[in-house]
């Protein structure tokens, strides 16, 4: 079962057994950034957005998560005005590194460099 906002704080291993793919990182990010419904990054408006589908005989199938607002008809996702916008990083990958970030006790991890 996916963990929603209601279910935090998840623990890594809660965390890494529900978020499997870019659906389920999705649908937690969703519930996060949007507990009352979808909010358009555009215009604004709350809850006038709708998913979009695909038509079955459609040569083109739109991208998973995709809304359309119908206030400003403008097409958006939960990534929109975040940082994981334009990244080529899966999303539930960004989840679990954000993750890890947050939980640490210490903070960022530092790498080490060894100086020849």
């Amino acid at each position: 079962m996916m963990p929603l906002a209601s279910d935090l704080p998840l623990t890594l291993k809660k965390l890494t057994e529900t978020i499997v793919d870019d659906d389920s990182a999705r649908r937690l990010l969703e519930s996060i950034r949007w507990p009352d419904g979808p909010v358009c990054p555009h215009c604004g408006e709350i809850g006038n957005a709708k998913r979009l589908e695909a038509r079955p005989d459609s040569k083109k199938p739109c991208r998973k998560g995709l809304l359309k607002c119908y206030g400003c008809l403008e097409q958006f996702s939960v990534t929109v005005g975040t940082v994981f916008e334009d990244s080529h990083i899966p999303l539930h990958k960004w989840l679990l590194a954000a993750y890890m970030l947050c939980a640490s006790k210490k903070g960022t991890v530092r790498l080490r460099s060894h100086a020849t």
